[in-house]
């Protein structure tokens, strides 16, 4: 069997949908024999330095226009512009990114959430347009959606209203450089970042879904009762974010914050072990990878209470409703002076996330593959 899969966003993007592309399919490479042939192709500039997992059962291709040309054509303007001239006969395709390309072939997509369609005012509106117009003909060309997790499959089924048959749940996990850290990791990590403990940590895009503002308010607010603990933002700035990162920098002004952007993976582990906790208080979420990043890593979380997250973190976290800065800040408070607490929810979270594994997820994909195939 030959599986073809879009490695763009493997190559394109650091976190998100990159980080899941090169996570399954150092999986998939791992636990699938000889009889399963692999094809990546992408779509990226021509000067980009691109390296491609390599292997006996591996092959490649670029397309010859950029990822943004490509989608445009495909899904903006409609042109039926077959991948299959670039790959030699594949018996499935599969689409990593939400969409999947025009084919002769059987196709599976993978949809990560539809937080474009369910919360348009913090989608950018050029990637909502794109995305209104890709998402539901992917999914009308896919024999099989994957969605990340019960939450995306019940939003996938009603807002599309497609039938729940069509739809397959497959849990990301972390990938396997998410442990927990030496304490010599940790301090080298603090020296060249030059952070001093205690410090909360939060990690994603700086975008208005995450709602960095809410988090702003709770940190405030504890600040006067924990005066030695400080806040550290990791994340490069996103779309919508100019007004964000004004509030970014100007609680800097008057409080402990940090703002990192550009931080290596080489890094993550240790920032979160080296944290009080994690503290994700994103107002929507397909999955919520940095639950379970933390989670192994060895330190505790709290999040916003969506559905996602419940999903995710199970018993393993504490939980404030979505935008509640006051609920946001108990919990923080918590975490920071109850040791026993937070002991218990680290223990807990080891275990929660001990429980999702890629090598379980790969095996889960090559069955669909299968399926689609005959």
């Amino acid at each position: 069997m030959k599986v073809a899969l879009d490695y763009t966003p493997a190559i394109d993007q650091v976190a998100g949908v990159g980080r899941y592309t090169r996570s399954l399919f150092d999986a998939l490479q791992d636990g699938t024999s000889d009889d399963i042939a692999w094809h990546l192709w992408y779509a990226a500039e021509v000067d980009s330095d691109v390296r491609l997992p390599g292997g006996d059962n591996v092959s490649s291709s670029q397309l010859p226009i950029s990822s943004r040309w490509l989608n445009m054509v495909w899904h903006r303007l409609g042109i039926p512009f077959p991948i299959d001239r670039y790959i030699d006969s594949p018996d499935v395709i599969h689409g990593t990114d939400f969409v999947v390309p025009p084919s002769s072939c059987p196709s599976v997509v993978t949809v990560h959430d539809l937080s474009f369609a369910l919360m348009p005012q913090v989608a950018h509106p050029r990637l909502k347009r794109y995305l209104d117009r890709a998402v539901p003909r992917s999914i009308d060309r896919a024999r099989k959606v994957i969605a990340v997790s019960e939450t995306t499959k019940r939003d996938l089924c009603e807002f599309y209203e497609i039938s729940p048959n069509r739809v397959e749940v497959i849990h990301h996990a972390a990938d396997p450089i998410f442990q927990k850290p030496s304490a010599s990791d940790v301090f080298a990590m603090q020296a060249q970042l030059g952070l001093k403990r205690p410090y909360f940590i939060t990690v994603g895009t700086v975008e208005p879904r995450k709602d960095h503002l809410t988090l702003l308010r709770a940190f405030e607010s504890i600040h006067e009762e924990h005066p030695d603990v400080s806040l550290v933002i990791v994340g490069r700035t996103g779309w919508l974010a100019d007004d964000i990162v004004a509030s970014i920098n100007s609680a800097s002004e008057r409080l402990p914050i940090r703002h990192l952007q550009g931080v290596g993976d080489n890094l993550l582990p240790a920032l979160y072990a080296g944290s009080l906790g994690l503290v994700y208080p994103s107002r929507y979420e397909g999955f919520g990878l940095p639950l379970l990043e933390a989670m192994a890593s060895g330190t505790a979380v709290v999040a916003s209470s969506t559905p996602a997250h419940r999903e995710v973190a199970g018993d393993a976290a504490l939980f404030a409703p979505v935008e509640d800065a006051h609920a946001l800040a108990s919990q923080m408070s918590l975490i920071a002076t109850d040791e026993q607490a937070r002991q218990e929810l680290i223990e807990a979270g080891a275990q929660r996330s001990a429980s999702f594994s890629w090598e379980s997820a790969a095996r889960q994909h090559i069955a669909i593959y299968q399926g689609v195939a005959r």
